[in-house]
Protein backbone atom coordinates (compact mmCIF):
# COMPACT_ATOMS: atom_id res chain seq x y z
CA UNK A 1 0.00 0.00 0.00
CA UNK A 2 1.57 3.39 -1.05
CA UNK A 3 2.64 5.83 1.56
CA UNK A 4 -0.53 8.13 -0.06
CA UNK A 5 -3.15 5.81 0.13
CA UNK A 6 -2.33 4.84 3.98
CA UNK A 7 -2.50 8.56 4.57
CA UNK A 8 -5.71 8.94 2.83
CA UNK A 9 -7.33 6.22 4.78
CA UNK A 10 -5.84 7.50 8.43
CA UNK A 11 -7.22 11.29 7.37
CA UNK A 12 -10.56 10.22 6.18
CA UNK A 13 -11.19 8.06 9.48
CA UNK A 14 -10.31 10.94 11.61
CA UNK A 15 -12.84 12.89 9.62
CA UNK A 16 -15.39 10.00 10.12
CA UNK A 17 -14.64 10.03 13.56
CA UNK A 18 -14.95 14.03 14.19
CA UNK A 19 -18.03 14.00 11.92
CA UNK A 20 -19.90 11.34 13.39
CA UNK A 21 -18.44 12.71 17.16
CA UNK A 22 -20.12 16.33 16.26
CA UNK A 23 -23.60 14.88 15.08
CA UNK A 24 -24.19 12.25 18.45
CA UNK A 25 -23.07 15.37 20.72
CA UNK A 26 -25.96 17.04 19.92
CA UNK A 27 -28.64 16.84 22.07
CA UNK A 28 -31.77 15.70 20.86
CA UNK A 29 -34.27 17.72 22.26
CA UNK A 30 -38.37 16.84 23.03
CA UNK A 31 -40.44 18.41 20.15
CA UNK A 32 -37.99 18.95 17.73
CA UNK A 33 -38.35 18.64 13.63
CA UNK A 34 -36.14 16.26 11.57
CA UNK A 35 -34.93 18.42 9.02
CA UNK A 36 -33.30 15.55 6.67
CA UNK A 37 -30.82 13.16 7.84
CA UNK A 38 -26.74 12.93 6.64
CA UNK A 39 -23.98 10.58 6.45
CA UNK A 40 -21.60 11.68 9.04
CA UNK A 41 -18.54 10.23 6.76
CA UNK A 42 -19.65 11.92 3.58
CA UNK A 43 -21.70 14.89 4.51
CA UNK A 44 -22.77 15.90 1.10
CA UNK A 45 -24.97 12.40 1.04
CA UNK A 46 -28.21 13.51 2.41
CA UNK A 47 -31.99 11.99 2.62
CA UNK A 48 -35.33 13.17 3.63
CA UNK A 49 -35.56 9.57 5.18
CA UNK A 50 -33.42 7.17 7.67
CA UNK A 51 -31.03 4.73 5.70
CA UNK A 52 -27.64 4.22 4.56
CA UNK A 53 -24.78 6.11 3.25
CA UNK A 54 -24.52 5.10 -0.31
CA UNK A 55 -20.78 5.81 -0.05
CA UNK A 56 -19.42 4.08 3.12
CA UNK A 57 -22.76 2.18 4.42
CA UNK A 58 -22.91 4.09 7.64
CA UNK A 59 -26.22 4.97 9.30
CA UNK A 60 -27.23 8.43 8.22
CA UNK A 61 -27.76 10.41 11.04
CA UNK A 62 -30.79 13.07 12.15
CA UNK A 63 -29.93 16.52 11.57
CA UNK A 64 -32.82 18.70 13.74
CA UNK A 65 -34.24 22.32 12.96
CA UNK A 66 -31.47 24.42 14.45
CA UNK A 67 -29.03 21.98 15.01
CA UNK A 68 -25.27 21.70 13.70
CA UNK A 69 -24.18 20.07 10.76
CA UNK A 70 -21.82 20.14 7.97
CA UNK A 71 -23.86 23.13 6.21
CA UNK A 72 -22.89 25.55 9.11
CA UNK A 73 -18.90 25.45 7.73
CA UNK A 74 -19.50 28.76 5.69
CA UNK A 75 -16.81 31.50 4.67
CA UNK A 76 -14.57 29.26 6.81
CA UNK A 77 -16.48 29.16 9.91
CA UNK A 78 -16.33 25.84 11.71
CA UNK A 79 -19.43 25.22 13.97
CA UNK A 80 -19.36 22.48 16.96
CA UNK A 81 -22.30 21.64 18.35
CA UNK A 82 -22.51 22.38 22.06
CA UNK A 83 -20.26 20.16 24.94
CA UNK A 84 -18.40 18.72 21.50
CA UNK A 85 -15.65 21.23 22.10
CA UNK A 86 -15.19 19.67 25.56
CA UNK A 87 -15.46 16.17 24.22
CA UNK A 88 -12.62 16.20 21.33
CA UNK A 89 -9.88 18.42 23.10
CA UNK A 90 -10.25 21.39 22.31
CA UNK A 91 -8.19 23.79 23.87
CA UNK A 92 -7.46 27.92 23.04
CA UNK A 93 -4.54 30.57 23.81
CA UNK A 94 -4.95 34.10 24.05
CA UNK A 95 -3.44 36.18 21.29
CA UNK A 96 -0.82 38.70 23.45
CA UNK A 97 2.97 40.16 23.27
CA UNK A 98 5.21 37.75 24.84
CA UNK A 99 9.10 37.60 25.36
CA UNK A 100 10.21 35.63 22.48
CA UNK A 101 12.25 33.01 24.27
CA UNK A 102 14.79 31.27 21.65
CA UNK A 103 17.28 28.81 22.73
CA UNK A 104 20.11 28.36 20.15
CA UNK A 105 23.05 25.51 20.20
CA UNK A 106 25.86 25.47 18.12
CA UNK A 107 29.06 23.56 17.46
CA UNK A 108 32.62 25.06 16.16
CA UNK A 109 36.46 24.63 17.11
CA UNK A 110 38.12 26.43 19.25
CA UNK A 111 41.67 27.83 17.76
CA UNK A 112 44.33 30.22 18.45
CA UNK A 113 43.81 34.22 18.38
CA UNK A 114 45.01 34.43 14.39
CA UNK A 115 46.00 38.49 15.52
CA UNK A 116 48.56 36.64 18.29
CA UNK A 117 50.09 34.64 15.41
CA UNK A 118 53.87 35.32 14.69
CA UNK A 119 56.86 34.34 12.51
CA UNK A 120 60.14 34.84 13.29
CA UNK A 121 62.26 34.87 9.81
CA UNK A 122 66.28 34.66 9.07
CA UNK A 123 67.68 38.67 9.69
CA UNK A 124 70.09 37.81 6.79
CA UNK A 125 71.89 35.33 4.58
CA UNK A 126 73.53 33.03 7.23
CA UNK A 127 73.76 29.42 8.67
CA UNK A 128 72.06 28.37 11.89
CA UNK A 129 74.85 27.33 14.20
CA UNK A 130 72.92 26.64 17.05
CA UNK A 131 69.18 25.92 18.61
CA UNK A 132 67.76 26.76 21.65
CA UNK A 133 64.56 26.10 20.90
CA UNK A 134 63.29 23.02 18.68
CA UNK A 135 60.34 21.45 18.59
CA UNK A 136 56.91 22.48 18.78
CA UNK A 137 54.92 23.23 22.34
CA UNK A 138 57.84 25.22 23.53
CA UNK A 139 57.19 27.76 25.12
CA UNK A 140 59.14 31.47 24.98
CA UNK A 141 59.27 34.75 26.30
CA UNK A 142 59.89 37.88 24.45
CA UNK A 143 63.53 38.34 23.45
CA UNK A 144 64.58 34.73 24.35
CA UNK A 145 67.21 33.38 22.50
CA UNK A 146 65.92 30.98 19.70
CA UNK A 147 68.97 30.16 17.52
CA UNK A 148 72.79 31.24 17.14
CA UNK A 149 73.73 32.47 12.90
CA UNK A 150 76.86 33.02 11.20
CA UNK A 151 76.43 35.72 8.69
CA UNK A 152 78.74 37.65 6.45
CA UNK A 153 76.11 40.30 6.49
CA UNK A 154 75.52 40.90 10.17
CA UNK A 155 79.80 40.82 10.77
CA UNK A 156 79.82 43.35 8.15
CA UNK A 157 77.77 45.79 8.80
CA UNK A 158 78.61 45.24 13.03
CA UNK A 159 81.84 46.63 11.77
CA UNK A 160 80.66 49.17 10.06
CA UNK A 161 79.09 50.70 12.87
CA UNK A 162 81.65 49.77 15.20
CA UNK A 163 83.97 51.84 13.28
CA UNK A 164 81.56 54.17 12.71
CA UNK A 165 80.47 54.95 16.18
CA UNK A 166 84.40 55.99 16.74
CA UNK A 167 83.76 58.78 15.17
CA UNK A 168 80.17 60.17 15.77
CA UNK A 169 76.74 58.97 16.91
CA UNK A 170 76.04 60.87 14.03
CA UNK A 171 77.53 59.02 11.55
CA UNK A 172 76.85 55.60 13.25
CA UNK A 173 72.84 56.62 13.50
CA UNK A 174 72.55 55.28 9.08
CA UNK A 175 73.98 51.85 10.28
CA UNK A 176 72.10 51.57 13.75
CA UNK A 177 69.04 52.07 11.98
CA UNK A 178 70.04 49.20 8.87
CA UNK A 179 71.15 46.48 12.13
CA UNK A 180 67.29 47.24 13.26
CA UNK A 181 65.80 46.18 9.74
CA UNK A 182 67.71 42.86 10.52
CA UNK A 183 66.15 42.05 13.16
CA UNK A 184 68.60 42.91 15.89
CA UNK A 185 67.40 44.68 19.36
CA UNK A 186 69.15 47.70 20.90
CA UNK A 187 70.27 44.97 23.90
CA UNK A 188 72.48 43.52 21.02
CA UNK A 189 73.62 46.64 18.79
CA UNK A 190 75.03 48.37 21.87
CA UNK A 191 76.72 45.85 22.57
CA UNK A 192 78.88 45.70 19.03
CA UNK A 193 82.14 47.80 20.48
CA UNK A 194 82.30 45.66 22.92
CA UNK A 195 82.29 42.30 20.64
CA UNK A 196 85.62 40.37 20.68
CA UNK A 197 87.17 39.65 16.91
CA UNK A 198 86.26 35.92 17.48
CA UNK A 199 82.96 36.42 18.15
CA UNK A 200 81.21 35.43 15.26
CA UNK A 201 77.56 34.47 15.67
CA UNK A 202 74.29 36.66 16.43
CA UNK A 203 71.30 35.61 18.12
CA UNK A 204 68.12 35.14 16.90
CA UNK A 205 65.32 36.75 19.83
CA UNK A 206 61.85 35.86 19.88
CA UNK A 207 59.59 38.93 18.78
CA UNK A 208 56.73 37.63 20.77
CA UNK A 209 55.93 35.72 23.73
CA UNK A 210 53.72 32.85 23.28
CA UNK A 211 54.19 28.77 22.24
CA UNK A 212 55.88 27.33 18.87
CA UNK A 213 53.54 25.87 17.16
CA UNK A 214 56.06 25.07 13.61
CA UNK A 215 60.02 24.70 13.72
CA UNK A 216 61.31 24.81 10.14
CA UNK A 217 64.68 24.97 11.45
CA UNK A 218 68.04 22.79 11.43
CA UNK A 219 71.22 23.27 12.80
CA UNK A 220 73.66 23.39 9.94
CA UNK A 221 70.92 25.01 8.00
CA UNK A 222 72.06 27.27 5.53
CA UNK A 223 68.71 29.92 5.26
CA UNK A 224 68.24 33.33 2.91
CA UNK A 225 67.20 36.78 4.30
CA UNK A 226 63.57 36.00 5.26
CA UNK A 227 63.36 32.99 5.36
CA UNK A 228 60.83 31.65 7.54
CA UNK A 229 62.53 29.77 10.88
CA UNK A 230 59.60 29.98 13.62
CA UNK A 231 55.92 30.50 13.98
CA UNK A 232 54.58 31.39 17.42
CA UNK A 233 51.17 31.41 18.78
CA UNK A 234 50.20 33.02 21.72
CA UNK A 235 47.28 30.76 23.76
CA UNK A 236 46.29 33.24 26.54
CA UNK A 237 43.22 33.84 24.85
CA UNK A 238 41.28 31.73 21.90
CA UNK A 239 38.31 31.99 19.30
CA UNK A 240 35.78 29.71 19.40
CA UNK A 241 34.11 29.47 15.57
CA UNK A 242 30.76 28.50 14.72
CA UNK A 243 28.36 29.05 11.70
CA UNK A 244 25.02 30.61 12.42
CA UNK A 245 22.28 29.31 9.80
CA UNK A 246 20.30 32.47 7.49
CA UNK A 247 17.12 31.75 9.80
CA UNK A 248 19.19 32.15 12.96
CA UNK A 249 21.14 35.35 12.18
CA UNK A 250 17.98 37.85 13.58
CA UNK A 251 18.52 36.04 16.75
CA UNK A 252 22.40 36.70 16.80
CA UNK A 253 23.95 40.10 18.14
CA UNK A 254 27.56 41.37 19.30
CA UNK A 255 27.45 41.18 23.00
CA UNK A 256 25.66 38.16 23.36
CA UNK A 257 26.83 35.49 26.15
CA UNK A 258 27.61 32.14 25.04
CA UNK A 259 28.36 29.10 27.33
CA UNK A 260 30.66 26.81 25.91
CA UNK A 261 31.58 22.96 26.80
CA UNK A 262 34.41 20.96 25.65
CA UNK A 263 35.06 17.44 25.65
CA UNK A 264 39.09 18.14 26.64
CA UNK A 265 37.50 20.11 29.78
CA UNK A 266 34.60 18.02 31.16
CA UNK A 267 32.21 19.79 33.94
CA UNK A 268 33.33 22.66 32.84
CA UNK A 269 31.21 25.30 31.33
CA UNK A 270 32.89 29.14 29.98
CA UNK A 271 30.88 31.37 29.20
CA UNK A 272 31.98 34.35 26.88
CA UNK A 273 30.81 37.17 24.64
CA UNK A 274 30.17 37.57 20.74
CA UNK A 275 32.88 39.61 19.56
CA UNK A 276 31.70 39.24 16.01
CA UNK A 277 29.79 38.06 13.42
CA UNK A 278 30.93 37.81 9.54
CA UNK A 279 29.24 39.70 7.25
CA UNK A 280 29.56 37.25 4.63
CA UNK A 281 27.82 34.11 4.66
CA UNK A 282 29.37 30.07 3.58
CA UNK A 283 27.51 29.96 -0.35
CA UNK A 284 27.69 25.91 0.13
CA UNK A 285 25.77 26.04 3.95
CA UNK A 286 24.23 29.18 3.80
CA UNK A 287 25.66 30.26 7.08
CA UNK A 288 27.92 33.36 8.69
CA UNK A 289 30.64 32.56 11.16
CA UNK A 290 30.22 33.85 14.65
CA UNK A 291 33.24 34.44 17.11
CA UNK A 292 33.65 34.85 20.85
CA UNK A 293 36.70 35.10 22.55
CA UNK A 294 37.94 32.72 25.55
CA UNK A 295 40.12 34.14 28.20
CA UNK A 296 43.03 31.29 28.47
CA UNK A 297 46.02 32.58 30.85
CA UNK A 298 47.02 28.93 32.24
CA UNK A 299 47.27 27.11 28.55
CA UNK A 300 44.39 24.41 29.28
CA UNK A 301 41.99 24.98 26.26
CA UNK A 302 43.61 23.34 24.20
CA UNK A 303 43.91 24.60 20.19
CA UNK A 304 41.60 23.36 17.74
CA UNK A 305 39.84 20.80 19.60
CA UNK A 306 35.75 20.88 19.24
CA UNK A 307 33.31 22.13 21.35
CA UNK A 308 29.54 22.81 22.00
CA UNK A 309 27.66 26.35 22.62
CA UNK A 310 24.63 27.37 23.93
CA UNK A 311 23.91 30.82 22.74
CA UNK A 312 21.47 33.33 25.43
CA UNK A 313 19.30 35.01 22.64
CA UNK A 314 17.18 37.82 23.63
CA UNK A 315 13.96 37.37 24.14
CA UNK A 316 12.18 40.63 22.90
CA UNK A 317 8.36 40.94 23.53
CA UNK A 318 6.03 40.82 20.36
CA UNK A 319 2.83 39.71 19.38
CA UNK A 320 3.02 35.96 19.62
CA UNK A 321 0.94 32.63 19.45
CA UNK A 322 1.94 29.04 20.38
CA UNK A 323 3.49 26.68 17.81
CA UNK A 324 1.26 24.38 18.28
CA UNK A 325 -1.50 26.46 16.59
CA UNK A 326 -0.26 26.90 13.36
CA UNK A 327 -1.60 24.88 10.37
CA UNK A 328 0.56 24.45 7.11
CA UNK A 329 -2.17 22.94 4.82
CA UNK A 330 0.49 24.35 1.91
CA UNK A 331 3.09 27.18 1.49
CA UNK A 332 0.30 29.40 3.53
CA UNK A 333 0.32 29.31 7.38
CA UNK A 334 -3.09 29.32 9.01
CA UNK A 335 -5.29 29.34 12.00
CA UNK A 336 -8.58 28.78 14.12
CA UNK A 337 -9.85 31.65 15.93
CA UNK A 338 -12.63 31.08 18.04
CA UNK A 339 -15.34 33.69 17.77
CA UNK A 340 -17.98 31.99 20.12
CA UNK A 341 -17.12 28.65 22.17
CA UNK A 342 -17.78 26.29 19.39
CA UNK A 343 -17.84 28.44 16.31
CA UNK A 344 -13.96 29.01 14.68
CA UNK A 345 -13.08 30.99 12.08
CA UNK A 346 -10.35 29.73 9.80
CA UNK A 347 -7.60 32.55 8.98
CA UNK A 348 -4.61 32.87 6.95
CA UNK A 349 -1.49 34.74 8.96
CA UNK A 350 1.58 35.95 8.26
CA UNK A 351 4.29 34.61 10.80
CA UNK A 352 7.73 36.06 11.22
CA UNK A 353 10.56 34.81 13.74
CA UNK A 354 10.27 31.34 14.84
CA UNK A 355 10.80 30.52 19.24
CA UNK A 356 11.31 27.27 21.24
CA UNK A 357 7.72 27.17 22.03
CA UNK A 358 6.12 30.72 19.99
CA UNK A 359 5.62 32.39 16.43
CA UNK A 360 6.19 35.76 16.37
CA UNK A 361 2.77 37.46 14.44
CA UNK A 362 2.95 40.06 11.73
CA UNK A 363 -0.53 40.44 10.29
CA UNK A 364 -3.89 37.98 10.59
CA UNK A 365 -4.08 38.44 14.49
CA UNK A 366 -4.55 41.09 16.85
CA UNK A 367 -4.38 41.10 20.71
CA UNK A 368 -6.76 39.42 22.63
CA UNK A 369 -7.67 37.10 19.83
CA UNK A 370 -7.79 33.27 20.81
CA UNK A 371 -6.63 30.57 18.57
CA UNK A 372 -6.87 27.23 18.77
CA UNK A 373 -3.87 25.43 19.90
CA UNK A 374 -5.37 21.34 20.44
CA UNK A 375 -8.20 20.14 18.32
CA UNK A 376 -7.45 21.88 15.03
CA UNK A 377 -6.49 19.69 12.90
CA UNK A 378 -9.49 17.61 13.29
CA UNK A 379 -10.99 20.78 12.74
CA UNK A 380 -9.24 21.84 9.92
CA UNK A 381 -10.41 18.37 8.46
CA UNK A 382 -14.08 19.54 9.11
CA UNK A 383 -13.79 22.46 6.94
CA UNK A 384 -12.10 20.37 4.20
CA UNK A 385 -15.02 18.42 4.27
CA UNK A 386 -17.54 21.26 4.13
CA UNK A 387 -15.93 22.82 1.29
CA UNK A 388 -16.71 19.46 -0.37
CA UNK A 389 -19.78 19.02 1.04
CA UNK A 390 -20.97 22.36 -0.59
CA UNK A 391 -19.23 21.24 -3.79
CA UNK A 392 -21.69 18.52 -4.08
CA UNK A 393 -24.59 19.41 -2.78
CA UNK A 394 -26.93 18.15 -5.51
CA UNK A 395 -26.26 14.36 -4.37
CA UNK A 396 -29.04 13.05 -2.45
CA UNK A 397 -29.87 9.77 -1.50
CA UNK A 398 -33.69 8.40 -2.37
CA UNK A 399 -34.03 4.96 -0.90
Amino acid sequence: MKLATLVAIIVAGACGWFGALAFRSTPMAAGKKVSYYQSPMHPWVKSDKPGQCTVCGMDLVPIYEGGANFDNVVRDIVMLPQGSPNVVGVQTAEVKKQPLVRTLRVAGMIGEDESRHGVITAPAEGRIDGLAMNHEGQQITKRQPLATMFSRTLLTTANEYKLALAQSEQAAEPIKRRLEQYGLVWEQIKNIPQRQPDDLYFGILASMTGTIVKSYVAEGQYVKEGEKLFEIADFTTMWFMFPVYEQDLPFIQVGQFVNVNTPSLPGETMRARIASISPNLNEMIRAADVRVVLENPQHRIKNKTFAEGTVELGAPEVLAIPRSAVLWPGKTPRVFVEKTRGSYQQREVKLGRAGDVLWEVLEGLKEGDRVVTSGNMLMDSQAQLGAMAEGNSGMEVKP
